[in-house]
Formats: C-alpha cells, structure tokens, sequence
C-alpha cells in the first residue's frame, strides 16, 4: 500500500467516525464504546497500551505523557481497538511507543490520532507532509 492510499484509507475512516459518533473527541468515543481508559506508572518506553479482555476493551495510558499526548495515545489506540487490529503479532496488546513503528497498522493509528487532532478540513491533507508532522509532534509531546 502506497503512502497517499495508507493516508486515504485513514481519511475514510476518520470520516466513518464523524459520521458514526457526531465527534473526534476520543474520551467521548470511548465511553460510547464502552472502553475503560486508565492512566497509570508506566515504564518511559511505554507511551500506552490497548487490549481487550474477556469482551471488555481498555486503553492504558502513561501518567507521565503530556495532555496532548494523552489525547494522541488515547486516539491512537481507539483505532486499534474500533477496528480490531488483532493477529498472531499483537494478540494481547497494542504499545504506544512514541519512536518505533514497525507495522502498517501502526502506521495508520498514528495517522488517525494526529488526523483528527490537527484537521478539521480533510481535503486540505499533504500526505507527504504527514510523517514530518507526526515526528515533530512526537518529539514535542510524546517524550517522557
């Protein structure tokens, strides 16, 4: 998958949750799915994490992230979650680490959380420009 196809299939998705739950607010989305979010000491390499457990889902974040950051990992991680990223590799968990993404998915849940973060008007998205954007924002929000 090319990068402007990744960053078009993550632009469609935005636009089913707008229509879906009415906001990108992702506090809001949680409670209507149900979704307990915790903030805990986590080690510093470990921004948050994502999991379901026995039909019950939960996003952990660490209490040392930063509010915006928090708001990334918590977006972040619903995309996982509202998609049900799951497979041999991440059967248990999903990480939030804020310099190590190795899989597509993860790719795409970084840019569903900096997406719906920083803009309102989805035609106006720089695909290029979007993995420069993410790793400043990373760098300003993400390091603990």
């Amino acid at each position: 998958m090319s990068h402007e196809q990744l960053v078009r299939k993550v632009i469609s998705f935005i636009e089913f949750v707008d229509a879906e739950y009415g906001t990108r607010d992702p506090e809001k989305i949680a409670a209507m799915e149900n979704i307990f979010c915790l903030v805990w000491k986590l080690p510093r390499c470990v921004q948050g994490f994502s999991f379901a457990y026995d039909g019950d889902k939960y996003i952990v974040i660490n209490e040392k992230v930063s509010e915006k950051g928090r708001q990334f990992v918590l977006l972040h991680e619903l995309y996982h979650l509202l998609n049900s990223h799951t497979n041999e590799y991440n059967r248990l968990i999903f990480m939030t680490n804020a310099f190590i993404k190795t899989t597509r998915e993860e790719l795409e849940a970084d840019y569903f959380a900096f997406i719906c973060m920083n803009y309102d008007d989805l035609e106006n998205i720089n695909p290029l420009a979007i993995e420069n954007e993410i790793a400043i924002f990373k760098r300003r929000h993400l390091k603990i």
